[in-house]
């Protein structure tokens, strides 16, 4: 490999020039931390020439470009660079290392497993997937402290406004379920708006039921449209393993809102059933009026 092209990357990703006897230094310190780094996540694959370009964009613009470079904490850069392209080996080391400790600090919020299970996967999401107008969180990690620090920072912030509300992981208050399942039948139709806060509150109730992966996968699913190797990659499993588990949710969440309505309507069993069967088809719908976080 050309010794140069690390550093053309670098100055690409800098988007500035090198200055006068600079280029050596900056090669030198390039190919260690490129060592470090390696050496710090074994098995994890990152080119040189794009860590390099990773690195030159994170320099900060006040300092000359090798004492930036030297302030950078190169090896979680490599880290979350892997774990961004979607490296396997990158993704568990950075729930090994990085996520599972973070959990202890939300436990002070929150000691619940349940607690800190959900904002470890409402983590784990932001990190990786981002939403629809922004980009994954760990892209904004710029290396000037510990990635484990900078996680602990995010996942409090989840945590603490799961805590208060303001970020909810089951927002129940946006625009009724009920009126957005579409039907041909007028009978059923008019069931489903004679019924609405009792089939609204089934719905709530069986998602509230759901485990928190199960819950985000639904989210990301079917209000966010990401396909299963996609999940695959985010939950560090294969795409068919996704497919079992969406299945398996989608099958419990119709099946706990039946059981729910039946509990506070009195309907017959083909009612219960027609209902049920409007709601599977317009699933997605009725999940973004529950999960979508807008």
């Amino acid at each position: 490999m050309d010794a140069t092209e690390p550093l053309r990357s670098f100055l690409e990703g800098a988007a500035r020039p090198v200055a006068p006897g600079e280029a050596d230094v900056l090669t030198g310190l390039l190919g260690e931390a490129l060592s470090r780094a390696r050496a710090a996540w074994p098995g994890v694959e990152v080119s040189s020439e794009d860590f390099a370009r990773h690195l030159g964009a994170r320099v900060a613009r006040e300092a000359p470009l090798a004492e930036g470079l030297r302030a950078l904490a190169a090896e979680d850069l490599y880290l979350a660079r892997a774990c961004l392209a979607g490296d396997r080996t990158a993704l568990d080391n950075l729930q090994r290392a990085v996520l599972v400790p973070v959990g202890r600090a939300v436990r002070r919020v929150d000691a619940s497993d349940v607690f800190v299970d959900e904002v470890l996967q409402l983590t784990r999401m932001k990190l990786l997937v981002g939403g629809a107008r922004q980009e994954p969180r760990l892209a904004e990690y710029a290396g000037r402290g510990a990635l484990r620090r900078w996680t602990e920072a995010v996942a409090l912030g989840v945590a603490v406004a799961l805590k208060r509300g303001t970020v909810k992981a089951l927002p129940l208050d946006d625009a009724p379920l009920v009126s957005e399942l579409r039907t041909a039948d007028p009978e059923l139709a008019l069931m489903q708006e004679r019924y609405r806060p009792a089939f609204r509150a089934a719905f709530a109730e069986a998602l509230s039921g759901l485990s928190p992966r199960d819950r985000n996968l639904l989210r990301l699913s079917l209000v966010q449209n990401l396909g299963v190797e996609s999940l695959g990659v985010l939950h560090q499993v294969h795409a068919s393993t996704i497919s079992r588990w969406l299945a398996r949710a989608r099958q419990s969440l119709l099946t706990d809102t039946r059981a729910a309505l039946s509990r506070r309507l009195a309907l017959s069993t083909s009612q219960l059933d027609s209902l049920l069967r409007v709601m599977d088809a317009s699933l997605a719908v009725s999940l973004s009026s529950l999960l979508d976080e807008g």
